[in-house]
This record gives structure tokens, sequence and C-alpha cells, in this order.
């Protein structure tokens, strides 16, 4: 990993996320965080010996991993992303610079990349990720960033939890409408800011959200603007989305199943 340097963007290509392929690997206990990369650039006509880097970071800290050049890809087979913080989710930047002495053009680059995670598919990818990070003595929290889609994180160091995350009908009846009412406070405080990074190919966060709460929710959009009746939007979004997905029903059905096998 080396310091960053200054560089000159005059001229560069934007690299569409479609030639791009990060993800996040499973996250261990007591372990760091770890990805992978793959990155096609064979569309692009970088001068093959043009120099090829991914940065990766969460707010102040960061990682620089150089991966060869363009015509000859190093890139390591698993990034491991000790010098980052581990406490929320992890954005991405691939640069290509022409490697000229300490003041390299860019030539290239990718601002923003979000990760996929290990068995995500790049076509179809969640409105709601989970991740699981260190939190210290937190549960869980909800982080929503500026042109990131909103992520619920668990605390990865609570034995089990992913597989109660997923076996578990109260946890997620205890945990999904909570985390879904942050998110709805954050909609219907900016519900029309689409002023992300210009970087950014994908529609903003809040556009796919109000998407899911029309669509899926039946809920009128946007929310108003009247704080009265923005909070009762807010609830009513919260009754929907537990009424879609039947939390009390499904730990009813649960409760009666582990009582016919006592």
């Amino acid at each position: 990993m080396k310091s960053k340097r200054r560089i000159n963007s005059t001229g560069r290509k934007r690299i569409s996320r479609e030639s791009i392929d990060i993800r996040m690997l499973s996250a261990v206990p007591g372990e760091s965080l770890r990805a992978s990369a793959a990155i096609d650039l064979s569309s692009y006509k970088f001068p093959a010996d043009a120099l090829l880097a991914i940065e990766a970071y969460h707010r102040s800290s960061g990682m620089r991993f150089e991966c060869g050049t363009v015509g000859n890809q190093s890139i390591p087979p698993v990034l491991l992303l000790d010098q980052v913080d581990q406490s929320g989710s992890v954005l991405f930047r691939v640069k290509v610079t022409d490697g000229d002495g300490e003041r390299g053009r860019l030539l290239g680059s990718a601002e923003r990349v979000q990760p996929l995670s290990e068995d995500e598919s790049k076509d179809r990818r969640a409105l709601f990720p989970v991740l699981y990070r260190s939190l210290g003595q937190q549960v869980w929290k909800v982080e929503i960033n500026e042109g990131d889609r909103p992520k619920l994180i668990l605390n990865r160091d609570l034995p089990g939890i992913q597989h109660r995350l997923q076996t578990d009908v109260f946890m997620k009846g205890t945990l999904f409408p909570p985390a879904f009412r942050i998110v709805m406070e954050a909609l219907s405080a900016a519900p029309n800011d689409d002023d992300g990074d210009d970087e950014a190919e994908s529609p903003p966060w809040q556009t796919e959200w109000l998407t899911f709460c029309q669509e899926r929710l039946g809920l009128a959009a946007p929310p108003p603007n009247d704080p009265d009746e923005r909070q009762s939007w807010i609830e009513d979004a919260v009754d929907r989305f537990s009424a879609e997905y039947g939390f009390v029903r499904e730990i009813r059905k649960q409760d009666r199943n582990q009582e016919e096998e006592a």
C-alpha cells in the first residue's frame, strides 16, 4: 500500500460499473474485512503500460492497492482491508494513470463503487443490503450516506447472528420494522435529493425507495411537506411494510410449529 498521489484528472475517461466486479467476502468474527475484485478494461483503449490501482475507504480511513498495469493486471486474489474502518460499509475507487512520475495523469476512474456481496448478482442488487461489521456494544444500526443506498449493519461479533437472522422470524420482526422506519424518516426529510456524486451511474437511493413504496406498498409518493402529514405517511409506510412481510403472522406460525414439535 502506498500514500496517495496528487493527480491531474484532465481528459479522464469514466470507467463503467459494468466493467467492475468488486465483492465483499464473508465476514469472519474477529478478522478484518476482505474483498475480491475483477476489472475489465478491454474496451477503453488505455495504454497497456498504464497503471491500475484500487482504493478502498470508509470515512477518513483508506487503503490503496497497486494492481499492475492495464495490459498485465496483478490484482490480489484477496484485498485485505485491515486499515479501513471496520464499522460500516466500504466504498471503492478504481484509477488508471499514465504512471509518469509523482504527478501521474489520471486517464480513467470510477468513483464511489459500491461492492456486491459474495453471492449477489450484478443485475439485481438488494434494496436494503444487510452487512456484518464490528459495532462494539451496538447490536445493529442503519447507515445512510449521501449517494449510497441505506444499509442495515449487524454486529458480526455476536455468535450466530447471521444464522439467526435467516431463521428466527421473531428477530426479523423486531429488527426490520424499526430499521425500515429510520429509512422512511430519512426519505421523508429529503424525498427529492438527487444531488449525489456526479460519478454515480445508478439512480439515487431515494428514487429506488420511493418506487418500492409505490409499487410494493401502494403508498402515495413523494411524502407530504406538512410535518404532521409526513409523520402519518411514515407510520402508514411502516404499517404497510409490516403487513407486506407478515411479521406477526410468521412469528405465530413459528411458535405453533415449535409447540407441535415439542
